[in-house]
């Protein structure tokens, strides 16, 4: 299945779908948060430490250490990256990341059969949970998926120290051409 190319408009579009999803799942106790909350950074600028220790193991199910790279995404710790990332979004992107979260931590008994919560189930679960998303039926719950994994993938990816696992050298502009 193509993932069309993520873009303001489209993660805002997708974000918002997630919402509504929410809004339809009853007795969601939007205020509870996974155990890692403890763990989360004292500077965010963007995420409570609820969504930052969500997106933390969203983002290590995605990209695992040792998984298509060496390096993961709690490696380089790509839940603060993408904090920062959002800094100049629009505060309806942001509900929407919230939203699309929450969906996933309080939806994944819909998708996976397991009567918990995304952030209390193994990496094995957890990624069976992601591939369930994936390849859901339900549009939102594919949209939600595509939406997280670009935010992701395209973060990651921008970082520098990334780029040798990937088995990228460098962007070309500014290199000085050489002699011979």
């Amino acid at each position: 299945m193509a993932i069309p190319e993520l873009s303001r408009r489209v993660f805002l579009r997708r974000s918002l779908h997630a919402g509504g999803a929410l809004a339809l799942l009853p007795g969601l106790a939007v205020g509870c948060a996974p155990g890692d909350v403890a763990r989360a950074p004292t500077d965010l600028r963007v995420l409570d430490p609820g969504e930052w220790a969500l997106l933390d193991v969203v983002a290590d199910t995605l990209i695992p250490r040792g998984g298509a790279f060496e390096l993961g995404a709690r490696d380089v710790d790509l839940a603060r990256r993408i904090d920062t990332f959002l800094v100049d979004e629009s505060a309806g992107v942001l509900r929407g990341l919230s939203a699309a979260l929450l969906l996933v931590e309080w939806g994944s008994p819909l998708v996976s059969g397991r009567v918990a919560r995304f952030s209390r189930l193994g990496p094995d679960e957890r990624a069976a949970c992601i591939d369930a998303l994936c390849h859901s039926r339900i549009g939102v719950l594919r949209e939600v998926y595509a939406g997280l994994k670009q935010l992701c993938c395209f973060t990651f990816y921008a970082i520098d120290a990334v780029w040798p696992a990937v088995g990228y050298d460098g962007p070309w502009l500014g290199r000085k051409k050489e002699n011979g």
